[in-house]
């Protein structure tokens, strides 16, 4: 069977969820145009109501809700595309097709289906813009490099997640975490250094919204900043979808493709998510318990917070990572 008997397998396996996507994506952007422009006109007619308001048709790509949008198709290809129940697994690798193409096939079909709806979106926001002409638009095209780059970043990341986790759920869970996990690390640090070191120890450190750090946490590029300094910021997120691409694949290949039920496919994983949920639960219990005990610094609730954190960590990665897998 020729390759494109494999793509057209897939194709016709998830065209109503790639029809919906590509869709969604290319209108997405021309509709919010053409819903300033309504609202201009309405300003317009209304004018005469109110003496001395001005009416301005102008669109800002820094809006957070039209950026939030775009994070919901990624998010969907990732939970549906690449994963399968057992019966269509079991036909699939029956296929003469090594586990390499396969997951090639279905990743990259993602991927050109998220793209090419957002550059066709990017035409359509052109065309309306020369038709409608705006006052003014700004962030226009720092926004449409910076989605198509960023959604594809997503789009790897729940690809991954999906490929070592066994439900949806647990999927979701695995790719929320690993998008704010280099904040998670940062603050649990801050607080344990600062309260057994000092405030000098953390000194030359800012809280990370504004700082660096911050766009290596996949979540952090809902937020607009990235908009002002486009060139530099989105290389961080095309290295990070580049490594979630390669560790889905890797994963595809040594892994059961089909769902199991069970949280973490990979028993040695599971084992090793569960410790470090623990630690972090207990440092970060430790940390905020050694400042509110007593109302200040306090090696007592530092070492009783971090018996709390221990608990907690355990009942929460036993019974919901660990025991209680297969009925999640």
């Amino acid at each position: 069977m020729p390759i494109n008997g494999l793509l057209y397998k897939e194709w016709k396996q998830r065209q109503t969820l790639l029809l919906l996507t590509a869709g969604f994506l290319s209108i997405l952007g021309p509709l919010a145009i053409i819903n300033e422009y309504f609202h201009y006109k309405d300003c317009l007619g209304a004018l005469h109501q109110y003496s001395g308001s001005v009416c301005t048709f102008s669109m800002n790509y820094s809006n957070q809700n039209l950026i939030g949008l775009h994070f919901i198709p990624p998010v969907m290809m990732g939970l549906f595309l690449t994963r399968a129940g057992r019966a269509e697994n079991m036909f699939t690798l029956s296929l003469p097709y090594s586990r390499s193409r396969i997951f090639h096939t279905k990743f990259l079909l993602g991927a050109a289906v998220l793209a090419v709806s957002q550059l066709v979106s990017y035409g359509l926001s052109d065309i309306l813009f020369l038709a409608l002409k705006p006052d003014a638009v700004d962030h226009f095209h720092s926004f449409s490099a910076g989605m198509l780059v960023i959604s594809l970043m997503i789009y790897a990341l729940v690809t991954a997640a999906g490929t070592i986790t066994g439900n949806l759920a647990a999927q979701l869970i695995t790719a929320f975490m690993v998008s704010v996990f280099p904040i998670v690390v940062l603050i649990i640090y801050l607080l344990n250094a600062e309260f057994l070191f000092g405030s000098q120890s953390v000194q030359n450190i800012h809280f990370p919204w504004s700082g660096f750090l911050i766009y290596f946490m996949p979540a952090a590029y809902i937020h607009t900043p990235w908009m002002y300094y486009t060139k530099h910021a989105l290389l961080i997120p095309a290295l990070m979808g580049f490594c979630f691409y390669l560790f889905g694949y890797v994963n595809f290949l040594k892994m059961p493709s089909e769902r199991s039920g069970h949280f973490i496919l990979n028993k040695h994983t599971e084992r090793m998510i569960q410790g470090l949920v623990m630690a972090l639960s207990m440092l970060g219990s430790a940390g905020v318990c050694g400042y509110a005990y007593n109302g200040n610094g306090s090696y007592t609730g530092y070492i009783f917070g971090m018996l709390i954190g221990a608990v907690i960590g355990f009942f929460i990665s036993y019974y919901f990572i660990y025991k209680k897998t297969k009925q999640i």
